[in-house]
């Protein structure tokens, strides 16, 4: 099978979104498909190639890459809507037997004026989060062309649902994570040792460093826990997160690292931290079952997450993480303050994550949704 993936992300960047595109687009490749990435061409930068690329995302060369230029691309909004309309039209989308994008205005523009069947995967509820969108997926899912969503969590599979796409056009596929990218696995002493990290507690935050992340919440955490060493590990400037961490002793803010660097920082915790708060999921809707969650898990170190419904879907209270109500600092730092002063229910909870994560490598999600494809190819357009 022949998939053109089709982005309008300049590539390579540092947001996570990118991340797990390209995550998949390698997994796409060791399930057996073969992938031309269609992106937007480099104005005033020379084309990075796929040997780049594929060298940046740490995964294997087993797809081609197709640059498109259409308008300046560096202006987000306008790169979206302008990949929308050639993306699809490409002799590199012409050619595949299935377009692919985490992108609306490409899946739009693919099924308006492309002229093969597309898939799209998202992590967001749109339907739930913007209620007049409900009837543009409504009519997405009934378009002949449209086989079928990939979604990240069963939340935002439910929304899709609700606003009357077909069940049989939806897919929860949980995301995956990269054994390879864990090794070699380190104790916590030699992991503080590498990161220069002071042996003592250690909670470890990974990801976008941004208060809209829940961060202002781990900030307060620290103060109340002044023995307890907090890292933050992703920063890239001077934002809010960072002038708030300044005063504290108890706060190492690390500049963004490249995964291999980062995998220390984790084995190096104690608790691994997503900040309980409902701002990513609710208030500013762009985090939904955070990427984050995959790699906490896999790398064996307890967890502390809110209680949310999506999280809710892999960690469990008690039984691989601990779980505390959203928006709850008192509730938060007790709870931490317990883990802590519990060596052994922090290594149970680890290790109970690690193995409910094991089997959720990219490959193994790449091959569910070939399978999906498939069976939507056999079936035909949707009555």
């Amino acid at each position: 099978m022949h998939i053109a993936y089709i982005t309008d992300q300049l590539l390579p960047q540092t947001a996570t979104d990118t991340e797990q595109m390209m995550s998949m687009v390698g997994g796409f490749g060791e399930a057996g498909a073969e992938v031309t990435l269609v992106k937007p061409e480099h104005w005033l930068t020379p084309e990075p190639g796929r040997d780049a690329i594929a060298d940046y995302y740490q995964i294997a060369s087993t797809f081609e890459v197709a640059a498109v230029r259409s308008v300046y691309p560096n202006i987000r909004g306008i790169e979206k809507v302008a990949q929308g309309l050639v993306g699809p039209r490409h002799p590199a989308a012409r050619r595949a037997d299935v377009l692919y994008t985490r992108t609306l205005p490409i899946l739009l523009g693919a099924l308006l004026g492309g002229t093969r069947p597309i898939v799209y995967e998202t992590y967001r509820p749109w339907p739930r989060q913007q209620p007049w969108s409900a009837p543009v997926f409504r009519w997405i899912g009934r378009h002949p062309r449209f086989l079928g969503a990939v979604l990240h969590s069963d939340l935002a599979r439910s929304s899709y649902e609700t606003a009357g796409v077909a069940p049989d056009r939806l897919l929860t596929a949980h995301n995956g994570y990269d054994p390879n990218r864990l090794e070699p696995r380190l104790s916590q002493a030699t992991a503080r040792v590498q990161c220069a990290l002071p042996d003592c507690p250690t909670v470890t935050y990974a990801g976008r460093v941004t208060m809209e992340k829940g961060l202002g919440l781990l900030i307060e955490m620290a103060r109340a826990l002044p023995d307890v060493q907090f890292v933050i590990v992703g920063s890239e400037g001077e934002g809010e997160v960072e002038r708030q961490a300044a005063p504290l002793d108890n706060v190492r803010v690390v500049p963004w690292q490249p995964f291999d660097d980062t995998v220390p920082y984790l084995y190096a915790a104690n608790v691994l931290l997503i900040p309980p708060s409902t701002k990513p999921l609710k208030e500013v809707g762009n985090t939904v079952l955070p990427m984050k969650t995959f790699l906490y898990m896999a790398a064996g170190r307890a967890i502390l997450a809110p209680a949310s419904p999506d999280l809710q879907e892999l960690l469990h209270d008690g039984e691989n993480a601990a779980l505390v109500p959203p928006d709850a600092p008192g509730a938060a730092i007790r709870r931490l303050r317990t883990l802590l002063d519990a060596p052994g229910e922090c290594e149970r909870l680890g290790q109970a994550a690690r193995a409910a994560i094991e089997q959720n490598t990219w490959p193994r999600r790449a091959e569910r949704i070939l399978r999906f494809i498939r069976e939507r190819l056999d079936e035909g357009p949707p009555r």
